[in-house]
């Protein structure tokens, strides 16, 4: 069964950027447009890696990232930002335990490396079942 990955972003025109880079990559892919879509799709669908911009409406993606830490912790989470500042990263790496940070424009192949280094950290972690 291929990785489920959930892309998150308020740009219509950046999401179907990131489905059209990642489309030849071996993932089932889900889309939100708002924090609080991506937070339907995480109840209703098996995710493994959620990838989401930062400054979004509404929940920022910052927030969202928490939220799915405390709610979905197996999820192995990303996020993308256009204003990347030390603060933001040390808030993503602290509040939400973050796999990898991007910045915007995001090089399509590193972020297609990183996911597919998220899912098999994700399936190792699985095999050596919880810590004891």
């Amino acid at each position: 069964m291929p990785a489920t990955v959930l892309l998150v972003d308020d740009d219509p025109n950046l999401l179907r950027g990131l489905v059209r880079a990642l489309r030849y990559q071996p993932f089932l892919l889900y889309t939100a447009h708002s924090a609080e879509e991506a937070m339907e799709v995480l109840k209703s669908r098996l995710v493994d890696v959620l990838v989401t911009d930062d400054q979004m409406p509404g929940i920022t993606g910052i927030e969202l990232l928490a939220w799915v830490a405390k709610h979905f912790p197996e999820v192995v989470r990303m996020v993308l930002t256009g204003c990347p500042t030390t603060e933001r990263a040390i808030r993503a790496i602290n509040e939400s335990r973050v796999f990898r940070f991007f910045t915007k424009p995001c090089d399509p192949v590193a972020l297609a490396l990183a996911i597919h280094q998220a899912v098999e950290q994700k399936q190792s972690l699985a095999k050596a079942g919880p810590p004891s």
